[in-house]
């Protein structure tokens, strides 16, 4: 090719100069040499190549060798990479044309024709002579071949090298853009990450290596060149902030090169792929298939014992999903599997025996409570799968999605699927829960006829004493599910006290009166206060309060036995209801406080008041 180009312009300069060259002959040692000599080659090279055009002085040794020499120092002028194209060029030419003056200069040109190589002379150090010496000639030429055909060589082996380090770096900020606007957070990048991606990932990392090798080779021909003006560098710039670094092109034809490192990042991102992102997902495919495996074993009443019940997902596996996944619906279908499974093991017959017993009401309404809880927790989980979450989902977690639930489609009959069973619960568990919150609420007579309201827990609201002949004041459950209640029982000018044992079944099994002596309440409002205290073994211990300021008696403190049978009942005046009560098991003492500990020990409040009064065994006061 460059051959081609030094015989074109060897045409062309003959064309433009042959009119001037027929009409006066130019001599090459008085015309031409003189000009180069001078260093005058605007004029002397057309004049040079004009000269060498005739084909009687193409052989002509010192012509050539001036070519070459010219073009040798148009080559030493070139910047290796800028002038890329021109010093490949003009090293050829050089390399042909010294070549051929080399095969030329003999000792009878240089005899003949001394003054056109007087930058040969020089003194033999052998012999201390002066003059020029065909070895000296052909030494000197050829060192200037070898650096020619040196520069030529890695010339080419220099831009080919950058050309393909640049394809290389194009290829991978391409690719990572390409991420950037398909996967905008690096989170669905390493989630959604397919065949394709993973390949990519291989190409970028290949790229890199590529590069850095390439760079290499590119530093070490320009060592070997030895021209000034270019001494590469290449340093990597890492990329922290995704969809921010690495998106600015490089040119690595400069000088000093500053290029993002696309192989380290994409060498983390293929660990985080291959190392976090296949272990989870083959963990909530494992965690699927064991939820499954357990309701086919509560749905089929056996072997649920056989191993470990799984009551909870893997806090550490959903931990360490959410943090690629902040709504990960992986983890909304485990949950939907999970609270099933506890749902059918609740309402299993078979598997939960105390279902059968309709008269356990804090159990059943503890059950109906916990159903309609999963319920919620189920109807919460359906409604995340829902699209676009579903195919996001899809690309996600494709195994789970399509091997456990047949793709896209087949998610959606699975949540339709459950929108009507999630319904038909509520509707069954919600009635039912209804019901036992009201029977909670009361206990009743063997015969029906008498009811007492339990105030049961959540529940701060006393009924209006028009629905019922009793008013209950406060009430405690004991270890065995019974429920004891203190209130007051309206029978017009005699009203009376009562404490009342019922069952878990919500049956009274004893009720016993006390009188309410000089008792005085509001008839409207009530205005009475009440609190279980703390008793001997065996004993149940509770008081009234009046606060209604003219009662006489405004405190009665009761105690009975468990069967009913009352042990003390006293009636009393004390200046503000207890702040706090205390029983002594040692001397089996009941203490009663009016003043706080603070109160007591700085003699502060009523003085009038001791700030305390004790309850014996007996019932005795003092």
């Amino acid at each position: 090719m460059h051959k081609l180009i030094v015989f074109a312009l060897s045409i062309f300069f003959c064309c433009a100069f042959h009119s001037s060259f027929a009409q006066k002959k130019i001599k090459y040692d008085k015309d031409i040499f003189p000009l180069l000599e001078a260093k005058n080659y605007d004029q002397a090279m057309p004049m040079l190549w004009s000269f060498l055009a005739d084909p009687k002085n193409a052989e002509v040794p010192n012509a050539n060798l001036q070519v070459g020499l010219y073009y040798e120092s148009l080559v030493d002028g070139y910047h290796i990479i800028n002038d890329s194209t021109a010093i490949l060029g003009a090293s050829d030419t050089a390399v042909i044309y010294l070549s051929k003056a080399k095969a030329l200069i003999t000792e009878k040109e240089l005899k003949k024709n001394d003054e056109f190589y007087q930058d040969f002379y020089r003194r033999d150090l052998r012999t201390g002579d002066f003059g020029i010496k065909i070895s000296d000639v052909q030494l000197d030429v050829e060192k200037k071949l070898q650096s020619l055909k040196n520069i030529n060589k890695y010339a080419k082996e220099i831009y080919t090298d950058l050309f393909s380090i640049n394809v290389a770096n194009e290829f991978s900020i391409n690719a990572y853009q390409s991420f950037n606007r398909q996967y905008p957070n690096i989170n669905d990048l390493y989630l959604m990450a397919d065949d394709g991606v993973k390949d990519t990932l291989v190409s970028m990392i290949d790229k890199n290596t590529e590069i850095k090798e390439k760079f290499d080779n590119v530093r070490d021909a320009v060592s070997r060149i030895g021209k000034k003006g270019y001494s590469p560098e290449l340093t990597f710039a890492e990329i922290v902030n995704y969809g921010e670094d690495g998106l600015s092109t490089v040119n690595f034809f400069e000088n000093d090169v500053k290029a993002w490192d696309y192989g380290s990042w994409a060498e983390e991102t293929q660990n985080i792929v291959k190392r976090d992102m296949t272990r989870l997902k083959s963990q909530i495919v494992a965690a699927n298939k064991a939820l499954k495996t357990q309701s086919e074993k509560i749905n089929s009443g056996s072997g649920i014992l056989d191993e470990e019940p799984i009551t909870a997902l893997d806090a550490k596996m959903v931990a360490e999903i959410k943090k690629y996944d902040e709504e990960p619906l992986a983890v909304e279908l485990l949950s939907i599997l999970l609270n099933k499974n506890k749902f059918d093991y609740l309402t299993s017959e078979t598997l939960n025996e105390r279902m059968v017993d309709l008269d356990d009401v804090d159990y059943q309404l503890a059950v109906s409570d916990s159903l309609i809880q999963l319920i919620d927790m189920m109807d919460a989980s359906v409604s995340t799968l829902v699209e676009p979450g579903i195919t996001v989902a899809a690309k996600k977690y494709n195994k789970l999605i399509t091997g456990e639930y047949g793709g896209d489609v087949g998610l959606i009959r699975y949540r339709k699927k459950l929108e009507g069973e999630l319904a038909s619960a509520r509707s069954k568990w919600s009635a039912y829960n209804d019901q036992y919150i009201e029977r909670a609420r009361w206990g009743v007579s063997e015969d029906g006829t008498d009811s007492l309201y339990l105030i049961p827990r959540m529940d701060t609201s006393y009924v209006a004493h028009d629905f019922s002949k009793y008013y209950s004041i406060v009430s405690m459950k004991d270890d065995s599910s019974n429920t004891y209640v203190v209130g007051m029982e309206f029978r017009g000018t005699s009203d009376q006290g009562f404490i009342a044992r019922v069952n878990n079944a919500r049956k009274i099994l004893w009720k016993r009166n006390f009188k309410l002596t000089s008792f005085t309440y509001s008839d409207s409002e009530f205005l009475v206060s009440g609190q279980f205290i703390p008793a001997p073994e065996g004993a149940v211990a509770a008081y009234i309060f009046s606060l209604v300021p003219e009662s006489k008696n405004n405190i009665i403190a009761i105690s009975t036995n468990p069967e009913g049978e009352m042990n003390w009942v006293n009636h009393l005046k004390i200046s503000r209801p207890p702040v706090d009560v205390k029983f002594n098991d040692i001397v089996k003492e009941t203490i009663f406080y009016t003043k706080t500990e603070e109160e007591l020990e700085n003699g502060a409040g009523d003085p009038d008041d001791p700030g305390y009064f004790v309850v014996d065994r007996s019932g005795n006061v003092r």
